[in-house]
């Protein structure tokens, strides 16, 4: 692990490996990039790939305040640092909405745009609205403990998902103040109503969200995709919340197949 300066407070612990176009991944919502440790290890045959801790997670600087723009600065500063022009980007959950954040922003910089578990109408709102639904058996509890309650409902493959969540554990825990911080971030990342239809994209984007994840709105996925030439969704039958680790060979020929498609 490495740590680069992004500004005058806060550092960024990232991993580069392999060789190749560069692929960035990022993590979601309280995870680290241990989250992508399986996925990584796949990549790193074929292409250089980057994995870091979005600021507030991980071992990158833990801010009492930070937005969407800043995360989408920061990734623009690491990718600087390291001397990367553009790279296929990869983002799970939070991480998909800073990667189409900075797909939108710094078009030139992104080769293709491959969002998991995407949903710009719900965000934050899509665990609230779980958590609400099952209010009566995570009532008394935690946010994290409502979390191990809840992890049935959000996962198909839940032993994979449950050695996913304990390989992220093992290398950085989420303080409680930490997890607090940005969550009250994550609720400013805009977010579109049902009725509203998202900008078109001339980044070649590739949406993968599982079929039983409670947190995706998908007719709107679909609605949105039906309005983009550059957008593919694909929906994995088997899958909760994190299609790439449910079902990783799948994800993984998915990726291949969409980034050989756009090769021009």
């Amino acid at each position: 692990m490495n740590k680069i300066l992004v500004n005058d407070d806060n550092e960024i612990a990232y991993t580069i490996e392999g060789q190749g176009i560069p692929v960035i991944l990022i993590h979601a919502l309280d995870g680290n990039m241990a989250a992508f440790c399986n996925l990584k290890n796949e990549l790193k045959h074929n292409y250089k790939v980057i994995t870091y801790d979005v600021v507030g997670h991980g071992y990158s600087s833990k801010p009492t305040t930070f937005t969407l723009d800043d995360h989408i600065e920061d990734l623009k500063i690491l990718m600087e640092r390291l001397n990367l022009f553009d790279a296929h980007v990869i983002g799970h959950d939070m991480g998909a909405i800073i990667a189409k954040g900075f797909a939108d922003r710094y078009q030139n910089c992104v080769r293709t745009l491959t969002l998991i578990s995407f949903d710009y109408t719900n965000g934050i709102h899509g665990l609230n609205k779980l958590m609400f639904e099952h209010e009566e058996e995570i009532i008394g509890f935690d946010k994290e403990e409502a979390l191990i309650i809840l992890f049935p409902y959000m996962y198909t493959a839940r032993e994979s998902a449950k050695k996913w969540v304990q390989k992220q554990r093992i290398y950085a825990r989420q303080k409680p103040e930490c997890s607090a911080t940005a969550t009250r971030a994550m609720m400013t990342f805009p977010t579109l109503d049902n009725e509203e239809i998202m900008g078109e994209t001339t980044v070649p984007t590739l949406i993968i969200n599982g079929k039983n994840d409670p947190l995706i709105n998908h007719d709107y996925t679909e609605n949105f995709a039906s309005n983009n030439l550059n957008i593919t969704v694909k929906l994995f039958a088997e899958s909760g919340h994190a299609p790439h680790i449910e079902e990783p060979l799948h994800f993984l020929t998915a990726f291949n197949l969409f980034v050989e498609s756009v090769k021009v």
